[in-house]
């Protein structure tokens, strides 16, 4: 476990905020490397994964208990387990040491706001018709960065299958804010959008020091 990234998350923690992170896994890399149409530089966006905070448990661990709402495919070759789609998760299970980038954004939000928004995303987490993990529209969104079409809806977009990033805009929307004003569809949503967002009243950031 990265304990400075634990840290760092620990540190910046609180219910509804965006949560940004990027991994030199191999696996992950692609993804950085698919958003790069939209970074400043024209290089690889920092960050390939986004998720909520959600709220704290007394669940007897040591690391705070602090619990997430993401879409994500998680395959695990040492339990032969495989989960697909928006879950709640441990807050540990982003804090490797392959963690390169971190940000944490926020919004002034209400209490009432921030318990709607906990809310639905813990509705869509144990959702009976259950969203999955969209694969195929990392590759729609490719296109539409390629094809400057983000503000149309994605081609490879499924009923009941959501992206990470299409996910945290989704529960926003839901509480009638939009972290992204640049008239991109929901479903091209992106972590480096959310990155450039300027809607955000808070932000930290940390780097993995060489």
């Amino acid at each position: 476990m990265n304990t400075r990234v634990l840290d760092f998350f620990r540190e910046n923690y609180a219910p509804g905020r965006v949560c940004l992170i990027g991994s030199t896994n191999p696996f992950y890399m692609p993804i950085r490397e698919f958003q790069k149409g939209l970074t400043r530089d024209g290089k690889a966006s920092k960050y390939n994964h986004s998720f909520l905070m959600g709220n704290t448990r007394n669940d007897r661990r040591d690391d705070k208990s602090v619990y997430i709402f993401e879409s994500h495919l998680n395959v695990s070759v040492h339990d032969w387990q495989v989960q697909n789609g928006v879950m709640e998760s441990r807050l540990v299970k982003w804090c490797m040491e392959d963690i390169e980038y971190a940000t944490v954004l926020g919004m002034d939000l209400t209490q009432s706001e921030i318990d709607a928004l906990l809310g639905h995303a813990l509705w869509y987490a144990y959702d009976e018709q259950h969203l999955r993990y969209a694969v195929g529209e990392l590759f729609g969104n490719l296109w539409a960065i390629l094809t400057h079409s983000l503000n149309k809806k994605n081609i490879f977009d499924r009923e009941y299958a959501v992206q990470c990033a299409t996910f945290v805009r989704m529960c926003y929307q839901n509480i009638g804010r939009d972290i992204i004003t640049t008239g991109t569809d929901l479903t091209n949503t992106s972590p480096e959008e959310i990155a450039q967002s300027g809607v955000f009243t808070f932000r930290k950031e940390w780097a993995k020091q060489v």
